[in-house]
């Protein structure tokens, strides 16, 4: 089985400013409000989570359009997730979401059939959507230099 291998490298640039970049020359800025200590130069990293799945949603919504030839007019997702204010000071509390919720508006001329079948497709090819919604194995090393 062949599988596509994706990559990113941060580095902490200063105080809780992160600077991510991938393989494609792309970066973005990953901070934390002044409340947390941050600058808020950019999202924080949950607000990135929630971005992945809204962007992931929105590309695939687009590549099942197209494919099942349905013309999208606007397409807009609103995501939200709940974290338990205590995960940031107790390792005994889950820190990650315990639900996150999505609201797709779209607006198209298709007939509704074929509309539903689109929204109903969505979750099933959105990597972001299966890779949240599944056990994930996650491996961690370091190196001191």
């Amino acid at each position: 089985m062949a599988y596509n291998k994706y990559k990113v490298n941060s580095n902490l640039e200063s105080g809780m400013k992160v600077k991510v970049n991938n393989t494609r020359g792309h970066e973005i800025i990953i901070d934390e409000p002044e409340a947390m200590g941050g600058t808020d130069e950019g999202m924080n990293p949950v607000e990135i989570t929630l971005a992945s799945l809204a962007g992931c949603l929105s590309i695939t919504a687009a590549f099942l359009a197209k494919k099942m030839k349905i013309k999208i007019d606007s397409l807009s997702i609103d995501v939200e997730g709940d974290i338990d204010e205590k995960a940031m000071t107790s390792a005994e509390v889950f820190s990650g979401f315990k639900k996150i919720r999505y609201n797709i508006k779209i607006e198209s001329n298709s007939s509704q059939d074929k509309i539903d079948k689109l929204i109903n497709s969505i979750e099933d090819y959105c990597p972001v959507s299966d890779t949240l919604t599944r056990a994930v194995d996650v491996k961690g090393d370091y190196l001191l230099v």
